[in-house]
C-alpha cells in the first residue's frame, strides 16, 4: 500500500513539474490594494492551494457542526429511550393490572353463579316442598 501510495506521489510530482515548465511566462495581477507579478504556474497553484484551503476550511466547520448535531441528537436518543422504557415499564404494569382485574372478576362471576345456584337449588327445593304440599292438600280434600 506504501509503494503505491509513493508511486503515486512521485507521478503527481512529476506532473506538476512539467506543468511549471510549460506555464512559466510572467503574468501581473491586479488586485484591490495593488498589483503582483509572478509565473503563470505559481498563480494556477496559488489558486489552488487557496481554494483547497477555502474547502478544507468548510469540511473542518461541517465537520463540527456534524458533531455539535450528532451530540444534540444523542441526547434526544437517550432521552427518547428512557421514555420508552417508561412507557414499556408502564404497559406492563397496566398488562398485570388487567390481568389481576380479569381474574378478580372472572372469580366474582364464579362466586356470583354459584350463588344463583344455589339460590336456584333452594327455590326448587321450595317449589317441590310447595307441590308435595298442595298435592296433600289435594289429596285430602278428595278424601274428605
Amino acid at each position: 500500500m506504501r509503494l503505491i501510495f509513493l508511486v503515486l506521489a512521485l507521478l503527481f510530482g512529476l506532473i506538476i513539474a512539467a506543468a511549471a515548465m510549460i506555464n512559466n511566462e510572467i503574468v501581473t495581477v491586479n488586485y484591490f490594494f495593488g498589483q503582483i507579478s509572478l509565473t503563470l504556474f505559481m498563480l494556477i497553484l496559488g489558486s489552488a492551494v487557496a481554494g483547497a484551503l477555502f474547502m478544507g476550511s468548510l469540511s473542518i466547520y461541517r465537520g463540527i457542526h456534524n458533531y455539535v448535531n450528532s451530540q444534540g441528537d444523542r441526547g434526544l436518543k437517550k432521552e427518547l429511550q428512557n421514555r420508552v422504557k417508561t412507557l414499556e415499564d408502564e404497559k406492563k404494569k397496566m398488562g398485570d393490572e388487567l390481568s389481576k382485574q380479569q381474574k378478580e372478576r372472572e372469580d366474582a362471576a364464579a362466586k356470583e353463579l354459584a350463588s344463583l345456584e344455589d339460590e336456584k337449588r333452594n327455590l326448587e327445593d321450595e317449589l317441590r316442598k310447595q307441590q308435595k304440599d298442595h298435592e296433600n292438600t289435594v289429596a285430602k280434600i278428595h278424601n274428605s
